[in-house]
């Protein structure tokens, strides 16, 4: 087994034991559904904002299974869904966004993205590789 495909394995083991010690049940790891009951701008009840990130190509479709994190102090892992979307319900803060891999056959203009002032959306344009 080649050492690129031996590291993306052990990331895909990493996040899916973060996950799991999350201690939440796996319908919800799973669910895809966008979340309507609130504008992902207006906190709740428990003051918690919904920050999304949308990875896309440069035709604009969606890249599915890119491994993300939304870091502050520490980093709480994403897979973006069908529509390239992946997302984070937290606390209102300034929060970067990486890749815990890049996906196979694309490359970033960053190693780091931020989100605009009082935005909870951020896309993220990767390029092919040649």
């Amino acid at each position: 087994m080649n050492t690129k495909r031996f590291f993306t394995i052990l990331m895909a083991f990493c996040l899916l034991l973060c996950l799991c010690a999350c201690g939440a049940p796996a319908a919800e790891t799973k669910d895809t559904t966008p979340e309507t009951t609130a504008a992902p701008t207006e906190p709740t009840d428990d003051g918690k904002v919904t920050y999304t990130v949308t990875v896309v190509d440069e035709g604009g479709n969606p890249v599915v299974g890119a491994a993300v994190q939304l870091c502050k102090d520490s980093c709480l892992p994403g897979m973006t869904n069908a529509e390239g979307v992946a997302s984070f319900r937290i606390a209102e803060d300034a929060y970067k966004v990486s890749f815990m891999t890049m996906p196979a056959g694309f490359e970033a203009d960053a190693e780091e993205f931020y989100f605009a002032d009082g935005a909870f959306e951020l896309t993220i344009t990767l390029k092919a590789v040649a």
